[in-house]
């Protein structure tokens, strides 16, 4: 039996309950402007994130959640995890990132210079 009020707001997935969430999977990356002609300029015109997320509507069964108030539909739940590194990828991943920490390097463009 159908939940009360998903006709209102289905879940996209399974279509019996009511979404109250909805897919926080990023689809398009926005990198803001990057020719300012100030640097006040430039921070104000990046300074809020514009990047969209997928935004379908789910219910919290169907949802996988990755973090603190964050939800993905299943889909997306499954390309999230492709994204992790086999493990031997993953370690050298974490000392490249030591090494920017510890030496204050802010963008891997200046490794080698």
């Amino acid at each position: 039996m159908n939940e009360p009020g998903v006709f209102e707001n289905p879940c996209s997935i399974c279509g019996v309950k009511k979404a109250t969430l909805l897919c926080d999977y990023v689809i398009k990356y926005s990198n803001g402007i990057i020719f300012a002609r100030s640097w006040k300029q430039f921070q104000e015109a990046n300074a809020t994130g514009h990047n969209e997320t997928c935004d379908l509507p789910i219910c919290p069964d169907c949802s996988k959640n990755v973090g603190h108030h964050a939800d993905m539909c299943p889909h997306h739940y499954k390309l999230h995890l492709q994204a992790k590194l086999p493990g031997d990828l993953e370690i050298k991943r974490l000392r490249q990132k030591a090494k920017i920490i510890e030496g204050g390097i802010h963008d891997a463009r200046y490794l080698h210079r």
